[in-house]
């Protein structure tokens, strides 16, 4: 097998072409726990079908930075500029604009909450993300552990910077720690600022770096950066 590292605006992946080798459960949680070292996860790119990974070698249905990676990769390896592919959470659109877009999942399940005295937002988009306002400068993330646990989300915390321009600092479940950025968590934040404040484009600074959520026609797209970071590894189980 064959693979890459990749960053996507601070999500950093190790990304497996297994197009030529079927690869069991098994072996993919194997492979995950031998090379994913600090990597936030690992991406299995099969033919039109994302397959994601944490860190800790548990599936997830589905990764909007991930998502996006898959696609960059496609450009890269394929030449695809345009590219329709399935993940756990359903059918993704890639495109390249200004930089690399996908859609995402629809937003399920939506309910304002509050949960160990926390009050936010609790929403799916392709997986359950916790939304809530604070100090994005100064934040003590053992608060909000419990929060993690009894919802079993990821916990996503965000302040304005200007009108449709948001910090955000995410802490992911199967990562169990601050990420560089969260692309799911970003569209999740985006959609309740966006629910407010009507907004069609909302940008995000993560910190990674910039974030794009775009709303059009009832669709949602994600956009940002996507880098390749090593040359072709060679992956032996």
């Amino acid at each position: 097998m064959i693979g890459y590292y990749y960053n996507a605006v601070g999500n950093t992946f190790l990304v497996v072409d297994n197009f030529k080798k079927v690869l069991s459960d098994d072996e993919k949680r194997r492979t995950v726990l031998k090379y994913v070292s600090d990597k936030d996860g690992v991406i299995f790119v099969q033919d039109h079908f994302m397959d994601y990974f944490n860190r800790d070698g548990k599936r997830a249905n589905f990764c909007g930075n991930g998502a996006r990676t898959y696609f960059a990769y496609m450009n890269y390896k394929y030449k695809e500029e345009n590219y329709t592919f399935e993940s756990y959470s359903g059918k993704i659109d890639g495109f390249i604009k200004d930089t690399y877009y996908v859609s995402m999942p629809p937003v399920k399940n939506k309910k304002v909450t509050v949960s160990c005295g926390i009050k936010g937002t609790f929403l799916e988009v392709g997986v359950p993300h916790f939304v809530t306002e604070g100090d994005t400068e100064n934040i003590d993330w053992k608060k909000y552990i419990p929060v993690r646990e009894e919802l079993d989300s990821n916990i996503n915390v965000y302040s304005e910077i200007s009108p449709d321009f948001l910090r955000i600092r995410t802490y992911e479940r199967g990562v169990e720690g601050e990420t560089g950025a969260c692309g799911s968590g970003s569209t999740a934040t985006a959609y309740c600022y966006s629910l407010k404040n009507g907004s069609e484009t909302v940008k995000l600074r993560t910190n990674g770096g910039i974030l794009k959520v775009l709303f059009r026609e009832n669709n949602i797209f994600l956009g940002g950066d996507v880098k390749k970071c090593s040359e072709e590894l060679e992956l032996q189980l």
